[in-house]
């Protein structure tokens, strides 16, 4: 599933976004290595900040995997809580497949319980 945020709003996306982080949340989203994390992602794509994200559902909340906006950068794992976001971690996947990034995102969500 994917929604979009434009203007405050959020609505589920009716045209397919191209951009570059848009397919890569997809490829990524695909290699996910457990079916519950490939059922629960939701790609996210937030124009109001330009950015995408693919958010998971988790025991404690919301939490969203930040696509890099360019090559170089990293991935920031972020919770969103009643607080507001608090950075998780962070990876850098600039050398990584596509797969071994679904992979660490997996590990990640696993080793703390989260899902």
């Amino acid at each position: 599933m994917e929604i979009v945020i434009c203007g405050g709003k959020v609505a589920p996306s009716a045209v397919e976004i191209t951009t570059p982080q848009a397919a890569k949340a997809r490829r990524i989203a695909n290699f996910l290595p457990r079916p519950e994390l490939l059922r629960d992602a939701v790609i996210e794509h937030n124009q109001d900040d330009n950015t995408t994200s693919i958010r998971f559902e988790t025991t404690a909340g919301p939490i969203r995997i930040l696509l890099p906006v360019a090559q170089g950068f990293e991935f920031h794992i972020i919770h969103d809580s009643e607080t507001g976001p608090r950075i998780l971690g962070t990876f850098r996947g600039t050398s990584l497949s596509v797969r071994a990034v679904a992979f660490r995102i997996s590990e990640f969500l696993r080793t703390r319980g989260l899902k």
